[in-house]
This record gives C-alpha cells, sequence and structure tokens, in this order.
C-alpha cells in the first residue's frame, strides 16, 4: 500500500486562510474602523427630546370647513415647539368650522375655530367676525373681553384713503397670529393678527368690507 504525501505546511487549511487574511487586512482594518465609528455616533448622539401631543389639520382646508375626523391628526411635535393652548384631542375639533383658511400640518388652536366656543361668549344680538389687524403692537394688548374701536387706515392698493373708524366699542373675545402669515387662501398678510370681535349685523358688514382692502388698527379703549 502506498503511502500518503504529507501536505506541507504551507498547503494547510490554516496557512492558505493566513494568507488570505493578511492580504485582506486593509480591508478588514477599515471594516474594523468603520464599526467602531458607528458604535461611538450611537453613543454620543443626544436622546430625543421629549414630544407632546399636538393636534393638526391633514389636509389644506377652506374657512368655513366642518372639521370631520379625517381633516385633523394627533401628532407627537417636541414640547414648546407649538403655542400655549394647541389643541390636543380630536373631540375637541371635529364638528366644528374652521374661521380661516389654514395649510395642512398647522397646529389648531381654539381661536382658529368658530363655534360654540366664541359664539356662547358673544352678547346678545351680537355675531363674531374674525379682523385682520394689522398693528401688531396694539394687537398683543388686546385681550379677550376689552373693548376696542376699529379703524381703517388704508389699502393694498396704492390709493390713499382717509383714516376712519368703522367699528367703535366692539367686544374682543379672542385672538390668533398665524405662525406664517395667514392660511393657504389668505396669501401675503404678514404679520397679521387677527382679533374675534363680537358686533351688530350692521356693524359686521362694514367690518368684512372693510378689512377686504387691507388690515385694520385697533385702538384700545380705557375702561
Amino acid at each position: 500500500m502506498r503511502a500518503r504525501t504529507p501536505v506541507p505546511p504551507s498547503r494547510s487549511p490554516a496557512a492558505r486562510a493566513r494568507r488570505l487574511l493578511w492580504r485582506r487586512r486593509h480591508l478588514l482594518a477599515a471594516l474594523c474602523l468603520a464599526c467602531a465609528a458607528a458604535v461611538a455616533v450611537t453613543a454620543l448622539r443626544p436622546p430625543d427630546p421629549p414630544a407632546e401631543r399636538v393636534l393638526t389639520l391633514a389636509a389644506d382646508l377652506p374657512a368655513g370647513s366642518v372639521l370631520a375626523a379625517d381633516d385633523v391628526r394627533v401628532e407627537a411635535l417636541p414640547v414648546g415647539s407649538q403655542p400655549a393652548g394647541v389643541l390636543r384631542d380630536a373631540d375637541d375639533a371635529v364638528g366644528r368650522p374652521l374661521a380661516v383658511g389654514l395649510a395642512a400640518g398647522t397646529a389648531l388652536q381654539p381661536a382658529m375655530l368658530a363655534g360654540p366656543g366664541l359664539a356662547s361668549a358673544a352678547p346678545p344680538g351680537t355675531v363674531v367676525v374674525p379682523v385682520p389687524v394689522a398693528d401688531a403692537a396694539t394687537a398683543r394688548l388686546a385681550e379677550p373681553g376689552q373693548r376696542i374701536d376699529l379703524v381703517a387706515a388704508g389699502s393694498d392698493t396704492g390709493v390713499e384713503v382717509k383714516a376712519e373708524v368703522v367699528a367703535r366699542d366692539v367686544v374682543v373675545l379672542a385672538t390668533w397670529t398665524p405662525e406664517s402669515g395667514g392660511g393657504l387662501l389668505e396669501p401675503g398678510t404678514g404679520s397679521v393678527t387677527y382679533l374675534y370681535v363680537a358686533a351688530s349685523d350692521r356693524v359686521a358688514t362694514v367690518l368684512v368690507g372693510s378689512s377686504a382692502w387691507a388690515p385694520l388698527r385697533a385702538v384700545l379703549r380705557s375702561p
């Protein structure tokens, strides 16, 4: 019987494996460095900020749209990224109409909705009217419950118009300042603030007509 020739050490499986690893040493070193970097980035990445429930619009909607369950959604947004008083649950908005046109993703606030919340606060014999006010400094002082005069002081058409009082002693029910200067259907309003005021039918008609040309100015009345 013929004797089996031993395999030289240089041709053994272990030797071939060592040679392969040696030829691929640069690639293996790069892979090890990449893994180490990934682990370091994961360990050093700060944790996600705490989130809170915020009710937002799921689609662009014009003013007067009665909100359905499919029109709103609850999102988890970073705490403090939205104004105080934003709505949290769909039940707070479903079934109520929008007071102004809004874009998808807008965080809903009570002042953006018309309905029993504002109407119940209006004095008997009055209606609720959203009025755009260009004087941000005065608008910030017009808190709900205050009485103000509204003045038309010009127009966006470039035609010089004499300033005149278009409404006297109306009650402020709510205020709202859009984050992007208005809704989808209300472009170019800049830093306009909306005041929701209670006015008679006749005064409400005047306010709607006057504010169609340009935002009004608010004048605070003494108590």
